[in-house]
């Protein structure tokens, strides 16, 4: 797992330099199966193909994750991520507004999964042709 493509993604999609579907392309060829964002503890944790683990900080300024989870906040989100309306800071900012304590990417999966404290979750398989 090349964490150095890694910290490049991360960097990236906070200074809203890359989408999300080029951070999965580069993450799946640096090796990564998958990321878990913790953003209460604000870090990104990696899975790589091999078992190997890579911790890192998620370095942003967002608000207290709320304590109920709204999932159609969440999917919006998501949407006006998908659509290229929203950077992925604000991006952040709103699922955390809608209760989202993590979520975790499954590169080989296509699939997101986020989830609140309270265990409310939204699934999110990712868009055809990406």
């Amino acid at each position: 797992m090349d964490t150095n493509v890694i910290a490049e993604c991360t960097a990236q999609s906070l200074a809203g330099r890359i989408a999300f579907p080029q951070v999965v392309a580069k993450l799946v060829s640096g090796g990564v199966e998958r990321y878990l964002a913790d953003l209460v503890g604000r870090q990104k944790i990696s899975y790589g193909v091999g078992g190997a683990v890579h911790t890192e900080p998620l370095p942003f300024d967002g608000p207290e994750v709320a304590r109920a989870f709204d999932g159609a906040s969440v999917q919006a989100a998501i949407a006006d991520s998908q659509q290229g309306r929203i950077d992925y800071q604000t991006f952040l900012k709103r699922v955390m507004e809608a209760g989202c304590s993590h979520y975790e990417v499954y590169l080989t999966g296509r699939k997101a999964i986020y989830l609140g404290r309270d265990g409310g979750q939204h699934i999110e398989h990712f868009p055809a042709g990406m």
